[in-house]
């Protein structure tokens, strides 16, 4: 059977190559992230290695409950980590800004973030982060690892503007493989792409945190080995 690009995973990079602020870059083989993966997808060509060993699904509990993860595997392990709650993304957004979704992520899951870099920082690598579009969600836990790691602001930004060449596969995915989502997908948080004044917020938010993002992560209740953990495995 011939592969056609809703086949294909969308949005799936490997993070490393990024440089830091003080020299030296991110490694390859480390952080994944992608849009939502769906049952039979080919075999991707964006990375060296797959499947990843490690999934960090941070989609709600009613996303994920139609049916098991098409990842998950004797090799592969599924950890579910929601920065939504199933009312929050079933909700019509009325126009809410995105900017003020995200830093309402903060403010409500940052303590699941935490959890994030977590796993990211322990479980065996490559990790894979991905939502449903793989664009908010993902976006934020992504500039978190990155921002915590030493890549400039400019730099996660770049990243997370690449998510915009992607969004015609994106929401023809989400209308195919998403069906517990009904109406709600495509919503006009998707439609509307990302904003670069979303992340912008976000990491403002980190950045004018008194001791950066580092002294963030401590607030919300991780510990210095496990940001050293962090930093000590995706970079070289």
């Amino acid at each position: 059977m011939a592969v056609t690009d809703i086949d294909i995973l969308p949005n799936l990079r490997d993070l490393g190559g990024l440089p830091l602020a003080e020299g030296g870059s991110t490694r390859t083989g480390v952080l994944y992230r992608s849009a939502l993966p769906a049952p039979g997808d080919a075999r991707p060509t964006a990375v060296e290695q797959w499947p990843a060993r490690t999934v960090v699904d941070l989609r709600s509990a009613r996303e994920c409950a139609t049916r098991e993860h098409p990842l998950q595997s004797k090799e592969t392990t599924v950890h579910r980590i929601s920065l939504l709650s199933d009312a929050e993304v079933a909700a019509p957004n009325q126009g809410a800004r995105l900017a003020d979704i995200y830093l309402g992520i903060l403010t409500n899951a940052g303590e699941r973030l935490v959890d994030v870099l977590q796993v990211a920082a322990t479980a065996p690598g490559p990790v894979l982060l991905h939502c449903a579009a793989g664009k908010d969600r993902t976006g934020i836990a992504v500039a978190l690892l990155l921002r915590t790691a030493g890549v400039a602001p400019d730099d996660i930004v770049a990243d997370y503007m690449v998510t915009n060449q992607h969004m015609d596969a994106v929401l023809a995915r989400l209308t195919r493989f998403a069906p517990e989502l009904g109406q709600a997908h495509p919503n006009d948080r998707d439609l509307r792409g990302v904003v670069v004044e979303a992340i912008d917020g976000v990491l403002a938010r980190w950045d004018n945190h008194p001791g950066g993002v580092h002294a963030w992560l401590r607030a919300h209740g991780a510990t210095d080995d496990t940001i050293q953990g962090w930093n000590a495995r995706f970079t070289e």
